[in-house]
């Protein structure tokens, strides 16, 4: 069997031929662990049963011969250039759709979590990398249908349709001859790309699904730690960091709430009093952050996805949106698309940067606006205790929140299409900069009025009110907006789900033979899950947690309270968020992460840029004024306060330095690991020179027994030949020198006789 970790030529033919062979070797060792084993009698094993997994849906409209072509892709071989999936076709008479159901074999989901290297529990309890023809020397392998959680199935189904390209000769989807394929392009990103795909979406296990809900949601636990392993199970560890940063910063936002409340209640008149409350908050903001990277690398090492340091971007899978011509990595020396960098430099110059240019100018001229007609009002409106005029003194203000969130929506829509423009081979690249234009423009959008109050207006009374009002009103309409809404509309969705799936019982026609093998509950499911709304990643979350992060931390000194309401929001957030997860969204595809991402250096920014906020609040205000000298020059002024800046930012700096960003006993244990991986390897090499040299030694001694002439040239292999790598580790091991008599007879002139 030629492994992946055997040299190989990087030619089509090779890894056709190492597939099959790894695949027939995999599947007779499945067959004979499936009949020996003791849940499984051979007289009942059959082969795999089938079991829904994913399920895609067209759309009313899409061309007969689409459907039939994507199916047939989805069910070809993989040496072909289809999926190798098992698919189960459905017809919905209440809305004449076509909906496949997706599952596989066995052997291929094994064979697929070996290619996108799943790991998993070893039998010395270490993770390791799957490797299916080692799978008995892993854990929990008594039952191999259940080898997999459903979430890794999952993934490996998702991987092996977005691995469908377009050959040479598919210049066109069918039945669409205006969609032009070329090759390389991902079909499936096509189809949904073309809206021929309504969904595709993996199944909810209900009843793993319901235990998880109880246990993180319910008014029972709402009090209780949230369940992160069942989440990463279940959902991945891309959303069970989410709900990790969002409880760990939840969590630290009790100390400068607790604080805030004091100032509050117990009010007092000290030119220290706000000072000392900013900067308690600029420190604590770094002690929080550096405690979640080691709280994040605690629990990516548990979940087997913590990095050791080593680059891995060599090794990550192009996208499926990635296009460009087809040529080999030179790495792995599989074959994948490329697109020149020059073109995608140009992309950003001159269009992401002229289009970011006017979106953020855009925003500055409402803000001012904003201002504009504000004091328009105020100067025009005549100053009454009546209903009206209170409400026209408003005006203002609702319009520009309401502008703020029109704006926000717009440019993620706009963020996403540059993105997707420029084109960006690798999914971490290419959502680090779908990260970094969404800030950007966010950032402006949010605190650019803020920013005006603060330093041009200078009016400190009304940057708190304003601060407050527009924190406090985004989190009540954020609220209203994400759990209350979708929860009535979810109601109603089931309600009509039942009434289509009874009328379709009712009417139902001949096609129905077609799908008679997949059982009533699955259809339901398909028909409930397919209305529910589609989870758009966490994007949207992270960038809701950052604008909270900067409304407390960057104007703290104006609005202590702002701690307090943050976590309040976040403590029902929590809640909502699981809530949406488990009966709002369609369950998504479980990704793996190592990190939050370019979050990370996101929110450490924002505690950079609060210094310079909170300690130029500070200086501006009147009461620590009138503790400098009087004949203090402005220049002078601005440099004392420059200087108090930097010693806050020499603190944090020393604060992130001595809080390691990994715990020392997951170094060890990753050192332990490299070091066992660098051992076997060294001795996979010895035992293969050893056996070179043994069967050299064996031809010698067959040749000689012969009488064979023409071998006194032949020298069994020594390790300096054989070894050569190992030569600097272990320069004290002897060379292997058989003990062969090797004296030929010889002639005068000094040939072999």
């Amino acid at each position: 069997m030629v492994s992946r970790y055997s040299h190989q030529e990087p030619s089509e033919i090779n890894r056709k031929v190492s597939y099959s062979t790894e695949k027939y070797i995999v599947t007779k060792l499945i067959d004979e662990q499936i009949r020996s084993s003791h849940y499984l009698a051979e007289t009942e094993y059959t082969g795999d049963l089938f079991e829904p997994l994913v399920i895609l849906e067209f759309n009313e409209s899409t061309n007969q011969a689409a459907q039939e072509w994507l199916t047939a892709k989805l069910q070809a071989q993989k040496s072909q250039g289809g999926a190798e999936l098992i698919v189960k076709t459905n017809y919905r008479d209440d809305n004449k759709e076509t909906i496949l159901f997706i599952g596989s074999s066995l052997v291929r989901l094994l064979m697929g979590a070996e290619e996108i290297k799943i790991n998993k529990k070893y039998k010395d309890g270490s993770l390791r990398e799957l490797l299916v023809t080692d799978i008995l020397n892993y854990e929990y392998t008594d039952d191999l249908t259940r080898f997999l959680t459903k979430a890794e199935k999952h993934r490996v189904i998702l991987k092996a349709i977005e691995s469908m390209r377009a050959e040479a000769d598919e210049t066109f989807i069918p039945g669409y001859p205006k969609y032009t394929l070329y090759p390389g392009k991902s079909i499936i990103k096509k189809y949904l790309s073309r809206h021929i795909i309504k969904s595709l979406f993996p199944l909810h296990e209900e009843e793993k699904l319901k235990r998880l809900g109880n246990s993180w949601y319910t008014l029972r636990n709402y009090f209780s730690p949230q369940p992160l392993e069942q989440i990463e199970e279940y959902f991945g560890v891309k959303i069970a960091l989410y709900f990790s940063f969002l409880g760990l910063y939840t969590i630290s936002l009790i100390p400068p709430a607790l604080i805030g409340v004091i100032y509050f209640f117990f009010p007092w008149h000290s030119v220290y009093r706000e000072a000392t409350f900013a900067v308690f908050n600029l420190i604590w903001s770094t002690v929080f952050l550096e405690g979640w990277k080691r709280y994040c690398n605690s629990l990516c090492y548990q979940w087997g996805t913590v990095s050791s340091g080593m680059s891995t971007s060599r090794f990550e899978e192009p996208r499926a949106d990635y296009y460009g011509t087809m040529s080999q990595n030179p790495v792995t020396g599989e074959p994948e698309p490329s697109y020149p960098k020059w073109k995608r430099v140009l992309k950003f110059y001159f269009v992401t940067i002229p289009v970011i240019t006017f979106c953020l100018t855009l925003a500055f001229f409402v803000m001012l606006t904003y201002f504009w007609a504000d004091f328009w009002m105020k100067k025009n409106v005549p100053e009454n205790p009546g209903v009206l005029s209170k409400l026209a003194s408003f005006l203002p203000t609702v319009g520009y929140a309401v502008s703020i969130g029109i704006l926000n929506g717009v440019y993620r829509i706009i963020a996403a299409k540059l993105n997707k423009f420029e084109n960006h081979k690798l999914q971490s690249t290419f959502e680090n900069h779908l990260i970094v234009k969404q800030i950007l423009f966010d950032f402006v959008n949010c605190f650019i009025c803020l920013f005006y109050v603060a330093f041009y207006l200078q009016d400190r009374a009304l940057l708190k009110n304003f601060l407050g009002t527009i924190l406090i009103t985004q989190q009540i309409v954020g609220q209203i907006g994400e759990a209350m809404i979708p929860f009535f509309f979810m109601r109603r969705r089931q309600k009509q789900v039942d009434e289509a799936l009874q009328k379709a019982r009712l009417s139902s026609t001949s096609r129905d033979t077609e799908d008679s093998d997949i059982p009533k509950h699955y259809k339901k499911q398909a028909a409930l899950e397919s209305s529910m709304d589609k989870f758009l990643g966490s994007n949207s979350e992270y960038l809701e947690l950052y604008i909270q992060f900067g409304y407390v931390y960057l104007f703290s000194s104006a609005f202590p309270l702002a701690a307090l309401w943050a976590l309040i929001n976040n403590f029902i957030e929590i809640r909502t968020d699981a809530f949406k997860f488990c009966r709002i969204f369609q369950r998504p595809f479980a990704q793996t992460a190592r990190s939050i991402g370019a979050w990370q250096p996101a929110f450490e920014v924002i505690g950079l840029i609060s210094v310079i906020t909170n300690c130029a609040l500070i200086g501006m205000d009147p009461e620590i004024q009138k503790l400098l000298p009087s004949n203090i020059s402005p220049v002078n002024m601005v440099l004392l306060f420059v200087a108090a800046e930097h010693m806050v930012f020499a603190i944090k700096a020393s604060l992130a330095f001595m809080i390691p960003d990994m715990p020392k006993w997951i170094s060890l244990k990753i050192a332990q690991q490299e070091h066992a991986a660098k051992m076997a390897l060294k001795n996979k090499r010895q035992t293969e020179a050893a056996s070179k040299r043994k069967m050299l030694i064996e031809q010698i001694l067959n040749k000689r027994a012969h009488g064979s002439p023409h071998t006194a040239h032949l020298q069994p292999p020594s390790d300096e030949e054989d070894n050569t790598e190992d030569n600097t580790e272990d320069n004290t091991e002897e060379s292997f020198t058989p003990k062969v008599d090797l004296n030929f007879p010889q002639s005068d002139s000094g040939t072999v006789v």
